[in-house]
């Protein structure tokens, strides 16, 4: 185990202030991707990529913590024990 004392913490206000441009570059990026989709020929409200995208947003709006937990675990399959040879790497 390592003696080094626990790292200090940032402070809601500083996380906020250094992270705010990327994130909101981050946000507006998602809403470019929902107009395309808005503006393009047919739907596909149907579709589970849509759905999973609707869902993360819903994650990020809640009041709930482990956000980006929550939406890596919608996001991935689920653990296959067999993936090795399902991909065909014996």
């Amino acid at each position: 185990m390592s003696n080094d004392p626990k790292p200090a913490s940032r402070s809601a206000q500083k996380v906020l202030s250094e992270e705010f441009f990327l994130s909101r570059s981050k946000i507006l990026d998602l809403a470019a991707t929902l107009d395309r989709l808005d503006r393009a020929e047919g739907s596909v409200d149907e579709l589970q990529q849509r759905q999973l995208l609707i869902q993360g947003i819903e994650i990020l709006l809640d009041k709930n913590p482990d956000k980006a937990k929550r939406v890596q675990l919608l996001m991935s399959r689920p653990y296959d024990p067999d993936w090795r040879k399902n991909y065909g790497l014996h």
